[in-house]
């Protein structure tokens, strides 16, 4: 189940062959960003369903369904908070929560709610799940705050709140310590593609229809991406674009080393619908020199769920890896950590069952 590159390579097929990076990018954002809302709001439908049978079962009169109560959680204290595992947005029935606020998941089990945040800004955590980043539309910015300590840093670049408007898609990517971070945004009337350098106070403009996958902190290397009909272009800053024989948006971040990225692996054959597949491999490359790449098949992910989404490194070997339900009926979402020399992965934790759900340093 891929809905994002059949819609993709469906686009693709009507195109001619040009630069389709422009056209693409707003509803390719769109549908990645919810593929976890579709595949955990489905598995939901499916549970309340069966509540309903065994209530039929227990007694003859039609059930009563009730709403269940809505969990109210503390605000996020200015400090002493622990990292970040997971963050998502509840459904908001009635006026005892905020709206659409974004629920803070520690690794402890401890949850806040982030009030500070509007309900359409951008929202990222460093991959270590130390800071969190979001826009401030009394500030006019993109805040940067250390979850531990409290202290907070602003962004240098001034935004009006219309860069961040329902109309908009947008993207916030953030270094290992947030303090160096790409904003991006799609849809609206500025599109602007800025690396800020909050230390320093600098921004920089970014080349038009490229989309960030990574950026390093202090001076290192920012990896950005512009997909065609049937190839990629990759580049980091600095360097020559290679081009790679994938339409993709699935990549992790550049690895510690400076010299390796990862993608999903995927197989294409013009005969079948969709003709783009997860093959079930992670592809590993270089994106300075281009040239050879290892295929590595993915291992122990429980049948039923699949590889959706790639993440920070959590060493110089291993990658986060997203896997989501193929069908309703599927395990619950899960977060790995897979070793990127033999595709072996661990579990770390089970995706919250809510509407939109964030990870640490995933590249979404």
């Amino acid at each position: 189940m891929n809905p994002l590159r059949e819609d993709l390579h469906a686009l693709a097929e009507q195109a001619p062959a040009v630069d389709l990076a422009a056209q693409a990018v707003r509803g390719a954002r769109r549908r990645r960003a919810t593929r976890l809302a579709v595949a955990i709001a489905a598995a939901t439908c499916l549970i309340a369903g069966g509540g309903t049978v065994l209530l039929q079962q227990l007694r003859p009169e039609p059930p009563v369904m009730l709403t269940p109560p809505e969990t109210t959680v503390s605000p996020l204290p200015p400090e002493g908070v622990g990292p970040i595992e997971q963050a998502y947005r509840p459904e908001c029935r009635t006026t005892t929560c905020a709206k659409n606020a974004w629920r803070l998941v520690t690794r402890d089990g401890d949850t806040y709610e982030l009030t500070a945040a509007p309900e359409t800004g951008p929202l990222a955590v460093t991959a270590d799940g130390r800071r969190l980043a979001y826009y401030s539309s009394k500030q006019r910015t993109i805040v940067v705050r250390d979850l531990a300590s409290g202290k907070t840093w602003k962004s240098p670049l001034k935004q009006p709140a219309e860069d961040f408007s329902r109309s908009a898609e947008h993207t916030l990517r953030l270094s290992p310590s947030g303090l160096r971070f790409i904003v991006s945004s799609w849809g609206g009337r500025r599109e602007p593609n800025k690396l800020v350098d909050v230390e320093r106070g600098t921004v920089s403009d970014l080349p038009r229809g490229w989309w960030p996958v990574s950026v390093s902190d202090g001076s290192g290397p920012v990896v950005l991406v512009k997909p065609y009909e049937n190839s990629s272009q990759v580049r980091v800053l600095g360097h020559d674009p290679i081009t790679i024989p994938d339409f993709t948006y699935d990549y992790s971040t550049l690895a510690p080393d400076g010299r390796t990225l990862t993608r999903l692996g995927q197989t294409y054959d013009p005969n079948r619908r969709p003709m783009v597949q997860l093959d079930g491999s992670i592809v590993v490359f270089d994106p300075v020199r281009g040239g050879r790449e290892t295929r590595v098949p993915i291992s122990g992910i429980p049948e039923g769920l699949q590889p959706s989404g790639l993440g920070g490194w959590l060493n110089s070997t291993e990658v986060t890896v997203v896997a989501t339900p193929e069908s309703p009926r599927g395990p619950k979402p899960m977060v790995y950590a897979m070793d990127v020399r033999t595709g072996k992965t661990r579990e770390l934790f089970t995706l919250r069952n809510y509407g939109k759900t964030l990870v640490p340093g995933l590249v979404h």
